[in-house]
């Protein structure tokens, strides 16, 4: 390792450095006083397998709206936060696949702090060479997106990333706005497949549309109905990436015998798959926490977005950013948050620190 290098491994592990963060004390609502605060805290250390980075951008995800509301360590201050890209500023003693000073993205775990923060250790396993040819919102935009529309594919359905792995095959992505649909669709087009939507509004139909859907079904209609009328009333892959107990009827009728379904959405109710035994489908759930929570093939998501830069910088698969907050303050966090929780983005939001000095 150069002297320089050395010099700023220790300086960044200095114990008195401080940081900014913005966090939650309390499980409230998005328009409460203080639902979001900021703090002063310890900047962190990485162990033997982590990154220390200096985070540049973060984007904000149903997961960050779930578990604040979940939250029940009241007074415990937690910085949420699962999308970032920023700068390698030290390692750990035994990393081996980065250095200071590359760009780097990742989704991070729910069972550390996050990324709304200055500062954030994360296992390399976890982390992908950032895109080259994406602006800083552009890449926040992308990796938890990706790893889980990657994980649909490869994990659930069996595919590899690589064109033309799925040539011919169909798919129902139900919700393809939303920010994993929008990466699955590019990806799924890649493949090969023909890509099946639902959308809505004029501005959804447009984005999935752009993205690269080859047919686009209005979900305030009959989709059953829809998808006769396009003669894809039976697909060979269905992704559930809203709602899986009100859309569970339209799958068990819609999935081809041996067809493979995946949904990344919580149920209220037990999901049947009985009817699947007989016709040799298969129901998967993808979670794609799972993996750095319990420390399972950790490095297939840091393998996953190093794919997704490679596609990227190709050209193959565009961000799906569609809105930025610039300045890592209370205020962008809670807007950016109040979005999402509307349920009516296309795309991601995310939030740039650039403006804070």
């Amino acid at each position: 390792m150069a002297f320089l290098d050395k010099l700023k491994k220790i300086w960044s592990l200095r114990p008195s450095r401080k940081m900014r963060a913005i966090g939650i004390e309390h499980a409230l609502l998005i328009d409460a006083p203080n639902v979001f605060i900021e703090k002063s805290v310890a900047r962190p250390k990485p162990k033997a397998h982590e990154l220390l980075v200096k985070v540049s951008a973060s984007a904000i995800n149903p997961v960050d709206t779930k578990m604040r509301a979940a939250y029940q360590n009241d007074g415990e201050f937690r910085i949420l936060g699962f999308d970032a890209t920023g700068e390698v500023i030290a390692t750990g003693e035994e990393v081996t696949q980065f250095a200071i000073g590359d760009c780097v993205y990742y989704a991070g775990v729910q069972i550390k702090p996050g990324s709304n923060a200055e500062y954030q250790v994360v296992n390399e396993a976890l982390v992908g060479q950032a895109p080259k040819s994406l602006t800083t919102a552009e890449i926040a935009a992308l990796p938890l997106t990706s790893i889980t529309a990657s994980e649909i594919l490869t994990d659930a359905f069996g595919y590899d990333i690589t064109e033309n792995a799925a040539q011919g095959k169909s798919i129902l992505i139900l919700n393809g706005a939303g920010g994993v649909g929008s990466i699955l669709i590019q990806l799924a087009k890649y493949l090969g497949m023909v890509v099946i939507t639902t959308a809505s509004r004029p501005e959804s139909v447009a984005w999935v549309k752009n993205l690269g859907a080859d047919y686009i079904l209005d979900y305030h209609q009959n989709l059953h109905e829809q998808l006769l009328q396009i003669q894809h009333d039976k697909v060979d892959h269905i992704a559930i990436l809203q709602n899986t107990d009100a859309y569970w009827p339209l799958v068990l009728q819609t999935i081809k015998p041996f067809g493979r379904i995946a949904s990344i959405v919580d149920t209220t109710e037990a999901v049947d798959i009985a009817p699947l035994k007989n016709i040799g489908a298969q129901f998967s759930w993808v979670f794609m926490f799972a993996k750095g929570n319990y420390g399972v093939s950790m490095q297939t998501q840091g393998d996953a977005l190093n794919r997704m830069s490679e596609l990227a910088d190709r050209g193959v698969i565009q961000s799906t950013l569609n809105k930025t907050y610039n300045g890592l303050t209370v205020e962008n966090i809670q807007q950016a948050t109040r979005d999402v929780e509307a349920n009516h983005m296309t795309g991601k939001v995310v939030v740039t620190y650039e403006a804070i000095q």
